[in-house]
């Protein structure tokens, strides 16, 4: 019979948990909802070729609405500075 190890509490300083602690950003900041059509766009097909899908996994996405990419685009956005 196995004994499980009692769960040590370190104490935390409230501060430093709050600078410490990232912001969440929300989905839909001001940048991404001020970006154009064409922008949309582009990002999108910039996203698409890093992700390297061939043009057969590439013409249903770009049949989406724009919404859609946009939303996409975002996460993606987000994605990509988070591993920076």
């Amino acid at each position: 019979m196995k004994k499980e190890k009692p769960l040590i509490q370190h104490p935390t300083d409230p501060i430093s948990t709050q600078t410490e602690m990232p912001v969440p950003q929300p989905l839909f900041d001001d940048r991404s909802m001020n970006l154009s059509e064409k922008e949309i766009v582009d990002l999108f097909e910039k996203m698409m070729e890093d992700m390297n899908l061939n043009e057969e996994r590439k013409a249903p996405l770009r049949g989406k609405d724009l919404s859609t990419k946009r939303e996409m685009v975002v996460q993606y956005i987000s994605a990509t500075a988070k591993s920076a």
